[in-house]
């Protein structure tokens, strides 16, 4: 195995981690959890900045007419270009969980007779939760069918099984949350066409993390948050995938700022083209903003180099766990492919929690927690080092032998 001072030398991200904000009042801090919050980017810092003192502050209202009113659209063409996107088919819109409900009722609502959303227990439990208010809302006989996996990894053989002639729409995430595992959005999304369904997908653990081609793909629909991967920010607005070869779908949450014209204030007005039609009200202009900044740093990075790295760090971090860690009772939880697994891999162990907690209170590594026994470990090819792979063994090694386990046992945070 090759040494991470070589490795980290010769790394063609390695100048983007400087990019980023790093806490110099903890210099050893191993950041693990970009997965579920990405690192603060510099320029975003002073972006915002700028939108406060100067937007804000000085140009005032004046500012709508001097590109605030535009952000949903330019920064969703950004994204566009990660997702394999056409110009004008993704736009920032609410949340992941609101964006996900209009593109579940808009497929519904294309899809007259049929009645029924397949899923998988890998799934997002609010994308599960969405799809079942979404089925609720278009009457009693919709349903949502869950297919039962292993917890770990997809079969395309029982998606095929499952779809059926009542089969309205597929909705999986890329990137299953706990696991890892990474689903071929092709092979998926040519199951569901050719038995006359749509697919939607949530994507917000694979954008900015895997190569994605959702045009190829001939993905219909697909949604994903923008905090993680893209560094966003907490909280930052989520985007939403409309292909243009289907246009079939009208947004059910319709408002005055997804329309054609939003300041002829005109209550009879055609939505807009595109996925801009899936707007509904005032997008919250700082928040959004500050989105470009992570997207643009991972255009200029390059996806395919991200990938290339992930894949390193993953494989490297899966080797030394079963080389180092499994006679103190850790085992993989992630697919071993890497053709299957996204950028973070998953620890089982039966005092998960606790094992979290010793090592970010006593060792300075941030991973997170899943109940009932996971530990999940993201790796960011953007800021993270293969020096931090090694060390994070090291640590999680010291938590076993030196009592952390059963200091943190019975703390029990809601974060991280």
């Amino acid at each position: 195995m090759s040494s991470t001072t070589d490795l980290d030398a010769s790394d063609p991200l390695a100048h983007f981690r400087e990019q980023f904000v790093h806490n110099l009042d903890e210099p050893g801090l191993i950041y693990l959890d970009g997965n579920s919050l990405g690192r603060l980017p510099k320029r975003s810092a002073l972006a915002a900045a700028n939108l406060i003192n100067d937007q804000w502050g000085n140009r005032l209202i004046r500012s709508w007419n001097e590109g605030w009113f535009e952000i949903p659209n330019r920064v969703g063409d950004l994204i566009g270009k990660l997702i394999g996107a056409h110009a004008g088919e993704v736009v920032l819109a609410d949340n992941t969980s609101v964006c996900l409900f209009k593109g579940a009722v808009a497929a519904l609502k294309a899809q007259p007779g049929r009645t029924e959303i397949l899923t998988d227990d890998m799934n997002f439990p609010s994308d599960i939760q969405i799809l079942r208010s979404a089925a609720e809302c278009m009457g009693p006989e919709y349903t949502v069918k869950i297919i039962r996996t292993d917890g770990i990894s997809g079969s395309l053989d029982s998606v095929r099984n499952h779809l059926g002639d009542q089969t309205a729409l597929v909705s999986l995430s890329q990137v299953a949350y706990k696991s890892g595992w990474l689903w071929d959005l092709s092979d998926v999304c040519k199951l569901a066409k050719n038995s006359g369904a749509l697919t939607l997908w949530d994507l917000s653990h694979s954008v900015g993390a895997v190569p994605i081609d959702l045009t190829a793909a001939e993905a219909d629909l697909a949604v994903g948050c923008t905090y993680k991967y893209l560094n966003g920010g907490p909280g930052a607005p989520a985007f939403i995938y409309v292909s243009q070869n289907n246009n079939l779908f009208s947004n059910p949450i319709s408002g005055w700022y997804g329309t054609e014209n939003p300041f002829q204030f005109d209550f009879e007005a055609q939505p807009a083209a595109g996925a801009g039609g899936f707007i509904t009200g005032t997008p919250p202009i700082l928040s959004s903003a500050l989105v470009a900044s992570g997207a643009e740093i991972t255009l200029e990075a390059g996806i395919e180099k991200i990938r290339a790295k992930s894949i390193a760090l993953t494989q490297r971090f899966i080797e030394l766990v079963n080389e180092h860690l499994v006679s103190y009772g850790f085992q993989v939880a992630s697919p071993l492919d890497s053709t299957n697994r996204g950028s973070h891999v998953s620890l089982f162990h039966p005092e998960a929690q606790a094992v979290g907690q010793a090592l970010i209170h006593e060792e300075s590594v941030i991973p997170d927690f899943r109940p009932p026994d996971l530990l999940r470990f993201g790796f960011t090819p953007l800021y993270t080092r293969y020096a931090d792979v090694d060390d994070t063994i090291e640590r999680l090694k010291r938590v076993s032998e030196n009592g952390a386990i059963s200091r943190w046992r019975h703390v029990n945070p809601l974060i991280p």
